[in-house]
Parts: C-alpha cells; sequence; structure tokens
C-alpha cells in the first residue's frame, strides 16, 4: 500500500472500526454481499474470520480502503440502516442501537418493557432519526407491565432530529413520552397515547419540538396530575421555545388531580398551538402564563367543550385568536393575575364564545399594557363578569344579550344564538345570513385567515368565522380531529395592535 503515510492509515483503520460497529446493530444486513467468502462487493477474498497476526492490520487497512470507496458510491447505506422489529423482540435495545440516519420500523404487536426506556441518538439535519410503526399493520403497542416500577414509557433525553410516530402508548402510572435534557428538532406524530399520568410531558429547556395529530385521553393515571400536556416548568426554571403543538385530539383527563388540556408554563415562549380539539377537561383546556418578556405565544383555530374552571385561560403574552369555546362547567375566557404574572401583551380577538359560566371573567386589566379585546362573538345567558376595562383596545365585539359593566362603545349587541349562527346547538357557530356578525369587526384587528383557514374580507366579521356564503364549507365540529385545509401560517406580532402602535 505504497503511498499512504501513518495518518491516512488510521483514518482508514478507524472507519474501518466504525463499519463493523454498524453491521453489528441491527438484524438487517446492508449490505448481503459482505457476509460469504466470494461476496465482497470490492473484490477481496477472504471475509471476517481470523486471520494470522502479522495480516491482521494490513487485512484491515485494505478492507477499510474499499470501504472507503463504498463510501463514495453508497454513502446513505453505510451511514444510516432501516432496521425492523417485531412483537417478542425488545423495542428497548433497538432503540439504543439507533444512530444518525437510521429509521426503526415496528411491527405490530405488544412491546412491554420493565426496564428503563430512552432515546438519546442525536440525529443531523441531513441525517434524521425515524421511528414508526409498520404502514398497513395495526399500531404496534408499546407500555410497560404493571409490576415493574412505575416510570414513564419512553424517556426522550437530549435525542435532536428525531420522529416518533404510528404507535399506541399506555403505561403503568407513570407519563406516556417524557422529554428532558434539552432535546430539539423532535417531532411526535400520529400517536395514541393513554391510560398514563401526563400525556406528553416537556421538562426541560428545549425548542424546535413538534406535536401534530396525536390522539390524547384518559391522563392521571393512579391519580397524578393528569395534563395531556405539560409544557415547561414551574416558575419558569425551564422554557419551550419555537414548537408547534397542532391537530391534536384531547379529551378526559376527569380522574386526574388537575387534568389540563395544554398547559404552557412561565417562561416558555414563541409556541403555536393550533387546530386542536379538547373537551371533557379537569381544568382549563388550554392555560397560558407569560413568556418573561419573551415573544409572544400564539394560540389559534382550536376548539374546546366542557372544560373545567376555563376553555381558555391566560395571564400575559399571547395572541388569542380565532378559537371556538363551548360553555360547559368553567369559564369561556378567563385571565386574570397568575402565579406572579399579571395581565398585560395579550390579544383576545375574532374568537366565539357561546356560554360558560360566565362566558367572559376578566380580572386585573385596568391600566394594563398591551391588551386588546377586539371583533369577538359572545353569547352567554349568565352575566359577563368583566372588572374595569381601563386603557384597553376594546372594538368590534358582538355581545348576546345587553350585557352590563362594558365600555359604552366597542360592542354592538346581537339578536340571539338562534338568529345568529347556522345551529349554536349542533357546534355550528358559522354566521346565518343575516347574523349580526357580518361585518361587525374593525378593520385594525382584523386577522388573515378565519377557524377555517379562509381569507377573511376587507370588511371583517366578527367571531372566528368569515362568511363567505350560506354554508359552513369547512370542517363540521364534534369528537376526533380537526380538519382543515393548507394554508399560508398565521403572522405573530411581536407588539401589540393597539391603535398607540399603529401612530
Amino acid at each position: 500500500m505504497v503511498g499512504f503515510n501513518k495518518t491516512q492509515y488510521q483514518f482508514v483503520h478507524r472507519l474501518y472500526s466504525r463499519f463493523i460497529s454498524f453491521r453489528s446493530r441491527c438484524a438487517l444486513t446492508a449490505f448481503p454481499g459482505l457476509q460469504g467468502r466470494k461476496g465482497y462487493p470490492f473484490g477481496y477474498a477472504s471475509d471476517f474470520l481470523p486471520i494470522r497476526s502479522s495480516d491482521r492490520n494490513r487485512r484491515k487497512f485494505e478492507v477499510a480502503l474499499g470501504l472507503l470507496v463504498g463510501l463514495i458510491a453508497w454513502p446513505h447505506k453505510v451511514l444510516a440502516e432501516t432496521c425492523e422489529i417485531r412483537a417478542g423482540q425488545s423495542f428497548k435495545l433497538a432503540l439504543e442501537k439507533l444512530r444518525p440516519g437510521d429509521t426503526l420500523i415496528v411491527h405490530q404487536g405488544t412491546y412491554s418493557e420493565s426496564g428503563r426506556v430512552s432515546i438519546t441518538v442525536r440525529g443531523t439535519a441531513s441525517a434524521p432519526v425515524m421511528i414508526t410503526g409498520a404502514e398497513g399493520e395495526a399500531t404496534p403497542l408499546i407500555t410497560r407491565p404493571a409490576s415493574a416500577e412505575e416510570q414513564s414509557t419512553i424517556h426522550i433525553e437530549g435525542a435532536t432530529h428525531l420522529t416518533i410516530k404510528g404507535l399506541e402508548i399506555t403505561g403503568n402510572g407513570g407519563d406516556g413520552v417524557r422529554l428532558l435534557k434539552a432535546p430539539s428538532f423532535i417531532t411526535l406524530e400520529d400517536l395514541t397515547i393513554h391510560n398514563i399520568d401526563v400525556g406528553i410531558n416537556f421538562r426541560s429547556s428545549m425548542h424546535h419540538i413538534t406535536v401534530r395529530r396525536n390522539h390524547i385521553y384518559q391522563t392521571g393515571a393512579l391519580g397524578g396530575t393528569g395534563e395531556a400536556m405539560y409544557v415547561g416548568c414551574n416558575y419558569a426554571e425551564c422554557a419551550v421555545s419555537n414548537s408547534i403543538i397542532e391537530g391534536n385530539w384531547i379529551h378526559d383527563t376527569l380522574q386526574a388531580s388537575q387534568g389540563d388540556g395544554i398547559e404552557i408554563k412561565r417562561g416558555s415562549h414563541s409556541n403555536v398551538i393550533r387546530d386542536n380539539t379538547l373537551y371533557n377537561t379537569n381544568y382549563p383546556c388550554i392555560v397560558l402564563y407569560g413568556t418573561e418578556g419573551n415573544e409572544r405565544n400564539l394560540v389559534e383555530k382550536n376548539v374546546m367543550w366542557d372544560c373545567g374552571e376555563a376553555g381558555i385561560q391566560a395571564a400575559a403574552d399571547a395572541v388569542i385568536q380565532n378559537n371556538i369555546i363551548f360553555g360547559g362547567p368553567g369559564v369561556g375566557f378567563l385571565s386574570q393575575d397568575h402565579q406572579e404574572v399579571t395581565p398585560n401583551n395579550l390579544e383576545f380577538v375574532h374568537n366565539t364564545v357561546v356560554g360558560g359560566s360566565p362566558c367572559i371573567r376578566l380580572s386585573d386589566w385596568n391600566h394594563k399594557l398591551g391588551l386588546i379585546f377586539a371583533n369577538n362573538a359572545v353569547y352567554c345567558e349568565s352575566p359577563l363578569r368583566i372588572f374595569g376595562l381601563e386603557g384597553v383596545s376594546f372594538s368590534g365585539n358582538v355581545v348576546y344579550p345587553t350585557p352590563s359593566g362594558l365600555p359604552a362603545e366597542g360592542y354592538v349587541v346581537g339578536h340571539s344564538p338562534l338568529l345568529d349562527f347556522a345551529d349554536a346547538w349542533d357546534r355550528n357557530v358559522y354566521p346565518s345570513e343575516n347574523s349580526a356578525l357580518i361585518g361587525a369587526g374593525d378593520t385594525l384587528y382584523v386577522t388573515e385567515r378565519d377557524f377555517n383557514g379562509v381569507a377573511r374580507r376587507e370588511v371583517p366579521d366578527a367571531g372566528a368565522y368569515t362568511w363567505i356564503g350560506r354554508n359552513n364549507t369547512g370542517w363540521k365540529i364534534g369528537p376526533g380531529f380537526k380538519e382543515k385545509r393548507p394554508e399560508k401560517a398565521s403572522r405573530l406580532l411581536s407588539k401589540p395592535r393597539t391603535r398607540e402602535f399603529e401612530r
């Protein structure tokens, strides 16, 4: 091997060692031809059987050099692998062998692990990691035996560029999925998570987490706190940022000691919560604190009903728009001082609230900065509980029946739920043809699109929908995943859209 110096030799030797380690971690073989003496794709006459000590280093060098050539031709074959496991094999061990670029296909069946299941693989943007249920098969079940130590079913610890999809997850009293040690660029998609404590628990600082189209229910196992999603830490001890929670179906947290639907903790910021369906929760369906001076969170186009305490509860630093809240045992929209956060920098715009005890409760809003309540449809038989709106931007709302305690301007009185909506009793709060909502909004606070993703008109309608004809062409609201049309992402304003900011 004339022409290779010691450094070059060491390089290909390390490459050889890496390849041997790679081949041993998956039941499938990336190079079937490497299994026998006559099948080497690079033309070598011997396989990896023991050879004479004097020949070993030279043989390693020759094989590794050939593999280096193979890397040029087949880079993805060498550096990434698709592995498959079936019921009876260890889900835990398969996870521990994952390397950047790998795909793990989990076939139907039950995988019950008594040990601690942890995913630590650090994929990259060019070599992401995928864990997925097998297509065309029943969803595989990942769980823990009742006799095992109580802990979360899956831990994601410091992992990056990882997607987990198409699994069913239950447990023995711990959380379904628990994220720790600053993971990033994680996608949790098409998971069914139930009979656990917390569904998905974001328990450290992290960023760029996508939680999409997951079905989470029956939380609070063994009397735990039972949030469907717990995002961040108390008192801003950690922060989740630049993440998306969208299109999830969350319900029945009633057995939990708390049981929020989606809880965005103090300090977490720049997150988007959209297109989720939530109902039958013990605590609020969505609750937000404040961002500690960081960019605001966006809550849009969600629908909820029968929420304990409140449909949406928010203290500060959020844009809440195009949501639909139906009444239940709690308040429709609640905003007040919460965990040392006082209302400020908060927009509640183009939402429809029907029912609640009461529909709206606003406390500590007087003389606060950046508060907007505009272009909403509020229909509530019980009196509104509003304790002062001095200094608040209040405009373009439709309220029924005639309220007390509101400013003299900033709203009109609606006709009734029967006359203003297509069929409020069937959760269809699309405006009727002669609805008081049509054209009632203020152009200063108009959103680009409505609950259905339809572009709003120049003269906006109040509430979550824009009227485009006699029939609601969007998703029929009910239990299940929200069906939505492709659309542009909403623009999140860093400053409130008050008239003072426009000057």
